[in-house]
């Protein structure tokens, strides 16, 4: 792999695509320059990892009774907000409850640091962002210093004027 990068035009990071895990494990400590590999190898940008263990984070894991992955934290968000928006809407009308989802009053846990709300404008979750080299937790984003007007969680993804997408 050193010789490989050798040649590469200068870069601050190296972002490696590999989604069949051929190479991208090699990468991490063995290019030419030493440089931080992102992606599909070294630090990889997640919902959830199971060596996430901030904010009660070890709690949840544990009361799961195995590893917790990404697709398995968006479940358990998906299956929260349903029952958080049914109780405080208190109603279980599907229109009531994606109603108070939308609403600047929702917001809900997810041992990631902040409370995640729900964008009203395209109906995307705001959450934070893990980076994780799979050994624990690198970071979380966002980074700060990134200030928002409306939710320091809006600095990740497109913002309402930058997208075209307006979910009604």
């Amino acid at each position: 792999m050193p010789v490989f990068t050798q040649e590469a035009p200068d870069y601050d990071v190296l972002v490696a695509a590999d989604e069949n895990e051929v190479f991208a494990g090699y990468l991490p400590y063995r290019t030419w320059d030493p440089r931080p590999v992102v992606g599909s190898a070294g630090l990889q940008p997640t919902s959830w990892d199971p060596s996430h263990e901030l904010w009660g984070a070890v709690q949840l894991q544990s009361r799961f009774k195995r590893d917790m992955h990404a697709h398995d934290s968006q479940a358990w968000v998906a299956m929260r907000m349903i029952g958080d928006a049914v109780a405080h809407a208190r109603s279980g009308d599907p229109k009531a409850v994606r109603d108070y989802l939308l609403t600047p009053d929702f917001t809900v846990a997810d041992f990631k640091g902040e409370k995640l709300t729900v964008r009203a404008w395209n109906q995307q979750l705001r959450q934070p962002i893990l980076l994780t080299d799979g050994r624990g937790t690198v970071s979380v984003s966002p980074q700060e210093g990134f200030l928002h007007q409306t939710s320091e969680l809006d600095t990740l993804g497109f913002d309402q004027p930058e997208t075209k997408c307006k979910l009604q």
